[in-house]
């Protein structure tokens, strides 16, 4: 008995022994760089930004064409702002909206890079307008803070780009390597501006060093157990998937239900699918997420991170306790639209649903259709995919040179900001790149704004200056 007790013992010490060392050797993965101080904001530079919230570039949604008027006064107010971006930068329009720039590189052999960005703006919800605490699409300044809709989705990032550039044009600068800049008209309803200017990229044989589009934020609250900043980069993007299930059965007058309706038999499979999740695992973004937070969080969150061997399920669980960690770990499933009915004396003959996934890299949308099939096991279920809909993408490494680029520039812009990849569970243009380049980063050099999509969308003014110098200090570094 003794030595079988002498046996565990040795067994834990052994295994603490483990987990403090692995623990010890967790070290930190952040750049030593030296903060480059931020230079003031112009009163000319916050002008045109409130003059880009004023132009309502709203894309309404895939069967209401876009206003024309309004691109086309964003298309003149760019060219009247920027003069000499306009003069020394070459202009193509590609699908009548979106805009392509191209800024010559004095390096023909150097591979370009693209810094993306898009000017379409989602609604404001009908009725809301008057809980809005100002005019949605007055570009006001308040509280130091820039409100109003776009402000951060995504016009801070398309009008910090051309600040910088024009900043850059004016001190006599010229890039070694040549920048694209891709302007989309219609990311908030799939992106076939963006999808048309990859086309085209593709199509010249571009293949780039980085792409750059909005994504990860710098956040201050939303990674436990780091009282620092955290600058959370996108280096892959979750898949989209939309099914489309109906069933279709005799319906009747309400007087006399049979023992099961159409709405029942549907109902009942949704429930089955949220009853039955995808397995829950850390994709290579979320792994390296935790090899360069961990390191920075006090003890025991760090001994977690660096023995993720032993507690593996132990993380996922915590993960699985909110929506937005839940969303990290597993491909999600979400019931968006049922209908069914159409009138209430009247029992339906056709119910039909659409159910939303969220593919984590590692499942395919072939996949997570025969799944579902699966796991509902009844043919009279139909499930049909939606048009719409995107494979996960690849992971940009972050030893590669776009990774460490933006690393770059966003350790020499905010001072005292951990770095740190991280998987994004939304969609951006940058999906349609990959045939233009293996080196998509997914970044918004702000920090943490408030209301995306939402009511009463804003960002600080010191915000939108730290975002104009990031820009600036990346189209420096690939001078270097």
């Amino acid at each position: 008995m003794k030595s079988v007790f002498r046996g565990f013992l040795l067994l834990a010490i052994t295994l603490v022994v483990v987990l403090v060392v692995n623990t010890v050797r967790f070290e930190s993965k952040q750049l030593n760089v030296q903060v480059v101080p931020v230079p003031p904001l112009t009163n000319l530079a916050l002008e045109h930004f409130q003059q880009a919230v004023r132009i309502k570039t709203i894309s309404f949604g895939d069967t209401i064409p876009p206003d024309s008027s309004q691109f086309f006064a964003f298309h003149r107010f760019l060219r009247s702002a920027y003069p000499r971006v306009h003069e020394n930068l070459a202009l193509e329009k590609v699908k009548d909206y979106s805009l392509l720039y191209k800024w010559e590189g004095s390096n023909p052999s150097a591979n370009p890079i693209v810094l993306m960005a898009h000017m379409d703006v989602v609604p404001v919800e009908p009725g809301t307008e008057s809980i809005w605490t100002v005019d949605p699409f007055g570009g006001v300044i308040k509280n130091d803070t820039i409100w109003g809709r776009g402000t951060t989705d995504d016009k801070m990032n398309l009008i910090a780009m051309m600040e910088a550039v024009e900043t850059l044009l004016a001190s006599g600068f010229t890039p070694s390597h040549t920048i694209y800049f891709s302007f989309g008209h219609d990311e908030e309803i799939g992106g076939a501006g963006a999808i048309a200017i990859a086309s085209l990229l593709k199509s010249r044989n571009i293949r780039a060093s980085l792409v750059l589009d909005e994504g990860g934020i710098i956040t201050l609250d939303k990674v436990p157990g780091v009282s620092q900043p955290v600058a959370l980069i996108g280096t892959s993007e979750k898949g989209y998937l939309s099914l489309n299930l109906s069933v279709e059965v005799n319906g009747g007058h309400s007087s006399m239900p049979g023992t099961e309706t159409a709405i029942d038999i549907l109902s009942r499979a949704i429930l089955k699918l949220r009853d039955n999740p995808f397995e829950a695992g850390f994709s290579k973004s979320t792994s390296d997420f935790m090899d360069y937070v961990g390191p920075e969080q006090p003890f025991l969150q760090k001994m977690f991170f660096a023995n993720r061997w032993l507690f593996e399920s132990v993380i996922i669980g915590i993960y699985e306790g909110s929506a937005g960690g839940n969303a990290m770990v597993r491909t999600t499933i979400a019931p968006t639209i049922f209908n069914a009915g159409i009138k209430d004396n009247i029992i339906p003959t056709i119910a039909r649903a659409t159910i939303n996934f969220r593919l984590l890299p590692g499942d395919s949308r072939e996949a997570v259709i025969e799944k579902v099939k699966y796991i509902l096991a009844d043919d009279r279920v139909r499930v049909e995919p939606t048009a719409f809909g995107n494979e996960p993408s690849k992971v940009t490494p972050t030893d590669g040179i776009a990774f460490k680029a933006v690393e770059r520039s966003i350790r020499s812009t905010f001072d005292n900001t951990i770095v740190a990849p991280f998987l994004m569970v939304g969609a951006t243009d940058s999906r349609h790149f990959s045939e233009v380049s293996d080196q998509i980063i997914k970044f918004s050099p702000m920090s943490d704004p408030i209301g995306f999509h939402g009511i009463d969308e804003r960002i600080s003014v010191d915000g939108y200056r730290h975002g104009i110098w990031f820009y600036e200090q990346l189209i420096r570094s690939f001078n270097e």
